[in-house]
């Protein structure tokens, strides 16, 4: 039933040890951005503020993550930081380990936007 176009790199379960082009990392965060700041680092694009629902698959239910400029992000098309909008639902798949803070603190290598159908 699933559109093969709309599956995302990230939701593999290959092994990523096998593909060095490999997107799958943790799945870090899901749910509503409820707001979007300027970086003061000029690797970052911006900085998101993300709530979520509990049980909703994801790792953790809030956290603040740095969008650096090689994030990959996608919506019904590849998409770009500047698509974002407070209110979107997205997942969002870590880079490396998170900062253990509340909320935690993490790095998006892959933000999908998921369109409000969807959810």
């Amino acid at each position: 039933c699933g559109n093969s176009e709309s599956v995302s790199p990230s939701t593999s379960k290959e092994d990523s040890s096998a593909n060095n082009d490999s997107q799958f990392v943790e799945y870090g965060v899901a749910g509503t951005i409820m707001e979007i700041m300027d970086s003061e680092n000029e690797n970052t694009l911006g900085v998101i503020k993300i709530e979520g629902p509990e049980n909703n698959g994801a790792t953790y239910k809030k956290a603040i993550v740095a969008v650096p400029s090689d994030t990959k992000i996608y919506g019904n098309n590849p998409s770009d930081f500047n698509e974002l909008e407070v209110g979107m639902y997205v997942e969002v798949f870590f880079t490396e380990d998170v900062k253990e803070s509340h909320p935690i603190q993490a790095t998006a290598r892959q933000i999908n936007i998921i369109p409000p159908e969807a959810q």
